[in-house]
């Protein structure tokens, strides 16, 4: 078999399992951004946007081979935070380190990530955004 012939039965397999990794994605969620800051009270607080509503999300343990802890320095105080991983559609785009994830829908509804690092991958069946849970921004309940 040649390689152009590889090639074309990859993608259509990878094709039908994108499908399969989509159909997984059974929750939804919002992508929020920093962009700026605003004062609120006299306080200087994040301004966030909105990058993405009502994205499919899928929330799942450490990516396999990694290590299920991340360990954080917090105001000098080192912190062991459980790392989880986000699975959204592969075509994805607009994700940036630092960006927090909202679920808004499924099994995790309320929940609050902030992805780790947004780096993409060749040939996925989806996004996978190494992520950590946070407390949610309360910038957000003032919008």
């Amino acid at each position: 078999m040649l390689p152009e012939q590889y090639a074309a039965d990859i993608a259509r397999g990878l094709a039908e399992l994108r499908l399969y990794a989509e159909a997984r994605m059974s929750g939804r969620c919002t992508i929020h951004r920093i962009t700026g800051s605003a004062v609120v009270d006299g306080f200087k607080v994040p301004a966030w946007t909105e990058t993405h509503v009502d994205l499919p999300i899928r929330i799942s343990g450490a990516a396999h081979g990694d290590a299920p802890m991340r360990v954080e320095d917090i105001a000098g105080l080192e912190v062991a935070l459980a790392r989880r991983v986000a699975h959204l559609p592969h075509d994805t785009t607009d994700l940036d380190d630092g960006d927090h994830i909202e679920v808004t829908s499924g099994e995790l509804v309320g929940s609050v990530f902030r992805i780790l690092e947004s780096g993409g991958q060749d040939q996925a069946t989806a996004r996978r955004l190494p992520v950590v849970a946070v407390a949610r921004p309360s910038e957000w309940d003032e919008e």
